[in-house]
Formats: structure tokens, C-alpha cells, sequence
């Protein structure tokens, strides 16, 4: 009886143990898997880190300085050398007497011819430059250049001035000469040191 009633017992244990182990053996299992499912989501729904945009930072450089080519004088051919014959130096004792050039007919602001073979075909006067004229300007410049073996006129400059007003009339006038082609020899050669004088005086 005693035996019986130990396998009894015993039989209910287990009972007992099988009835409240496997519903809680079932809830750790449910409550696992969970967990796993909730994990491989997060996992997949976890983006991917971003990276930052590839700045590229470009310098332009600075475009080079222009400079200005200072103007080019035309080059002319050198003149063949002339023998001059040696005179000797006349003696004064009284000091040299200035001698004014003759006033060319072309008017109080034409050219003075100054005595020399080079006579323009073409020769325009000069104008009167109204800033010299509003404030009562007067005077005389002196102007030089070159003649090129065809007769046109080339490096112009002001060797004296009495007024700076009247150098940018002269010099344009002078651009506007033309001159026959200077001969030696038979042919064609430049002139260099081409000199003319022009006179600006108010009327009245």
C-alpha cells in the first residue's frame, strides 16, 4: 500500500510539473522568438549611414596684367653719308644776330617755311585751338619729323612750344602733309630732321 500510494504521489508531481512547466516553457519561447522578430526588423529597417557630398573648392586664377606696349617710332633707313667741305668759322665780334624765318602767306596760324629743297605738295594750316584762343594764347612752335622715301610724314615731335594748347593742332596738321619723294642720286631716300615753324597770333 505504501508503494502504491508513493507511485500515486509521484505521478501527480509530474503531472503537476508537466502542467505549469510547459505553458511557462511555451511563453519563454514565444517571448525569444519575439525579441528575434523585433530585432531583424530594427535591422532592416535601420538606413544605411549617409555620406557627405564631395565639396570640391576650385581657385580661378586671376587673369594676368595687360601692359601697354609703349608706341613704336618707324625706323628709317640711314641717309648715305655727303661730304661737306670745311669752312672756316667767320669771326663776330659784335655777337650773333637773330634772324626770325619768314611768315608763310597761309595766314596768322600758317606754317614758316624754313629755307631748305623740302617743300610740301600737300600743306594744310593749322586751326587755332579754341582753349588757346579763350584765354588769349599766342606764340611759337617749333615742330620736327620724318619724311619717308615715298613723302609721307612720320614721327612727328615738339622740339620748343610757347603754349602746350597749340602742340596737338600742330602735331595733327603736320600728319596730313605730303611731300614729294625725296631724290639723291637719282632715287628715292628718307629725310630725317624735317623742322618747320609755326606762328599763332590773335587778330586785333
Amino acid at each position: 500500500m505504501r508503494r502504491l500510494s508513493r507511485r500515486k504521489s509521484g505521478g501527480r508531481a509530474m503531472f503537476f510539473r508537466w502542467m505549469f512547466g510547459l505553458p511557462g516553457a511555451a511563453l519563454i519561447s514565444a517571448l525569444l522568438f519575439l525579441g528575434m522578430a523585433y530585432m531583424i526588423r530594427q535591422e532592416a529597417t535601420t538606413k544605411p549611414p549617409v555620406e557627405p557630398p564631395d565639396l570640391t573648392i576650385t581657385f580661378k586664377p586671376e587673369p594676368p596684367a595687360i601692359t601697354k606696349k609703349p608706341p613704336t617710332r618707324t625706323k628709317l633707313p640711314d641717309p648715305p653719308p655727303i661730304d661737306i667741305p670745311k669752312q672756316e668759322p667767320s669771326r663776330n665780334p659784335g655777337g650773333s644776330i637773330p634772324i626770325d624765318p619768314p611768315i608763310s602767306p597761309a595766314g596768322k596760324t600758317g606754317p614758316i617755311i624754313m629755307p631748305g629743297p623740302m617743300q610740301p605738295v600737300v600743306k594744310p594750316p593749322p586751326s587755332y585751338p579754341e582753349a588757346c584762343r579763350s584765354r588769349g594764347a599766342s606764340g611759337v612752335v617749333i615742330a620736327e619729323f620724318d619724311v619717308t622715301a615715298e613723302g609721307n610724314v612720320v614721327n612727328p615731335r615738339i622740339i620748343s612750344s610757347a603754349d602746350g594748347c597749340f602742340e596737338r593742332s600742330v602735331l595733327q596738321t603736320i600728319q596730313k602733309y605730303k611731300y614729294p619723294p625725296p631724290q639723291e642720286d637719282g632715287r628715292a631716300v628718307a629725310r630725317r630732321g624735317v623742322r618747320e615753324v609755326f606762328r599763332f597770333e590773335l587778330e586785333g
